[in-house]
């Protein structure tokens, strides 16, 4: 089995979105962790707003964190271990659009 395709390779501009969100808000850590995401699944609630993606197997969320972007809602969920687990992406077509690409339904 190939290992998940990283969230650079596939949205490039939304990790550097997130990048940037994140300074001032006390999670600059998690830089490191976001250029290093892999997304092993995408949401699949069928909302046509939702571009949500999974970075781990298994999705057990403990904490957030809200970003504010130009453009929609970013919001990373993080384990117990304060891993990225899930990125829950609303309201932005731009990136629904290369995760179909990437992933057709």
């Amino acid at each position: 089995m190939t290992a998940a395709p990283l969230m650079s390779e596939i949205l490039p501009d939304l990790v550097e979105e997130i990048v940037y969100l994140l300074q001032g808000t006390g999670a600059e850590p998690l830089e490191a962790q976001v250029r290093a995401l892999r997304i092993t699944s995408i949401c699949d609630c069928a909302d046509d707003n939702c571009a949500s993606f999974a970075t781990v197997g298994e999705v057990k969320v403990a904490r957030v964190v809200e970003l504010q972007p130009v453009e929609g809602f970013l919001i990373l969920d993080l384990n117990a271990a304060d891993e990225i687990c899930f990125v829950e992406v609303l309201g932005r077509p731009d990136v629904k659009y290369l995760l179909e690409e990437y992933y057709p339904r």
